[in-house]
């Protein structure tokens, strides 16, 4: 099947002996046969899944890695999982929302911000040093500098 990568190294496909897969809130394991890479393209058979209609199944899934086969990440870099869920909040403490998701605009990442309010506002916190200021992964807590018009 073919695996759209959330990697800045797709060829760290080849090293992977099992990936997981979530389904109702748990995860199964799932040996790797093989995979191939060609550009940024990876191609990856998984044991079990023999036909297309059983890989087609997975469309739209994630395949997971055990923390323990994670590559490990540049200073200031932050897994996807690692964000997700944090709370972000202002310089002076004030606190947004949290993050429900991260899309990538081309030239950065943007953290989906579900705002803290009534109002179920959703606010999108370009992923940059001039905003971004401090990312505590186990306070599961981002701090931002609320510059001009970006929680408007």
């Amino acid at each position: 099947m073919k695996v759209f990568p959330i990697t800045d190294d797709p060829g760290r496909y080849h090293s992977l002996s099992a990936v997981y897969l979530r389904s109702s809130g748990s995860y199964r394991k799932v040996l790797v046969d093989s995979a191939r890479v060609t550009g940024r393209k990876v191609w990856v058979k998984l044991s079990s899944f023999d036909s297309v209609e059983e890989a087609e199944r997975l469309r739209g899934e994630f395949l997971y890695v055990a923390r323990k086969d994670a590559v490990t990440l540049a200073r200031g870099s932050h897994y996807y999982y690692d964000i997700l869920g944090c709370t972000v909040e202002t310089l002076d403490g004030a606190v947004i929302g949290k993050v429900y998701d991260i899309q990538n605009a081309g030239s950065c990442d943007v953290y989906c911000v579900q705002s803290a309010d009534e109002g179920k506002r959703e606010h999108l916190i370009p992923a940059v040093k001039d905003v971004v200021k401090k990312i505590v992964v186990g306070q599961k807590r981002i701090v931002i500098d609320a510059i001009e018009g970006l929680l408007d």
